[in-house]
């Protein structure tokens, strides 16, 4: 259940503030959505603030949060724990 308000927050505020189009699949590499680097980091500061939490500097990679799939098992993970 908490992944889906993840989800809504992720699609209705981050993706639509940094203007990226939430994919349908979670799979999708975002870079095919239009991300590009300044967009990885507006998503990362955007993630941190709406999530209330501090993503360490070594899971700032783009492998990491290439897909809204992976992002979402990422805030599940850091919001639960």
């Amino acid at each position: 259940m908490m992944s889906r308000s993840i989800e809504f927050i992720l699609r209705d505020e981050i993706f639509a503030e940094l203007e990226i189009e939430y994919p349908d699949d979670h799979d999708t590499n975002l870079l095919d959505q239009g991300i590009d680097s300044v967009g990885f980091i507006k998503l990362i500061v955007s993630m941190e603030s709406k999530f209330n939490i501090a993503i360490p500097d070594e899971d700032l990679l783009f492998e990491k949060f290439s897909t809204a799939g992976l992002i979402l098992n990422y805030l599940t993970e850091k919001t639960i724990a």
